[in-house]
């Protein structure tokens, strides 16, 4: 499954939504991110600091504009305000591949350390909140698999 969080600038929130949720290297989940205004700038300072101080590194990360292509490339968008969600909606991206992270969190730009420290512990508890009840499993391809894929792929 890949997931692409969407914020403003792509500099704080998304960028700390996409580093846990890949450090947590859930099997098949890939996350990117990207901002609806982003300029290619690099993660702010503070956002880069609250991350590293629970070793996740973000600091090769610069941001990046959110792209027609991009929504098409991945299977869900998690906005991380109801606004960034309006926004896309706009764009003509289908709703029900939209969502917003816990409700929406807060922008920390321009805020203090202990701001920003917030804003990573909401993100952190949304996404695991969102990703408990989600499980991914493998299995080996049984032969009444690959029939039941067959029949499928006749039908579709």
């Amino acid at each position: 499954m890949n997931i692409l969080f969407v914020c403003t600038g792509n500099t704080c929130r998304s960028p700390m939504a996409e580093g846990y949720l890949n450090s947590k290297k859930l099997d098949g989940v890939v996350a990117v991110s990207a901002g609806i205004c982003a300029f290619g700038e690099p993660i702010s300072q503070n956002s880069y600091t609250v991350l590293a101080e629970k070793g996740i590194d973000m600091s090769d990360h610069i941001s990046f504009p959110v792209t027609e292509a991009l929504c098409n490339e991945v299977d869900k968008i998690i906005c991380i305000s109801p606004s960034h969600k309006e926004i896309l909606l706009g764009y003509g991206i289908a709703e029900e591949k939209l969502s917003v992270l816990g409700g929406g969190i807060a922008d920390p730009y321009g805020g203090d350390i202990e701001t920003y420290r917030k804003c990573r512990d909401e993100i952190f508890s949304a996404i695991d909140a969102l990703f408990s009840e989600i499980t991914v499993t493998k299995s080996e391809m049984t032969k009444i698999d690959a029939k039941n894929i067959a029949e499928l792929e006749k039908i579709c």
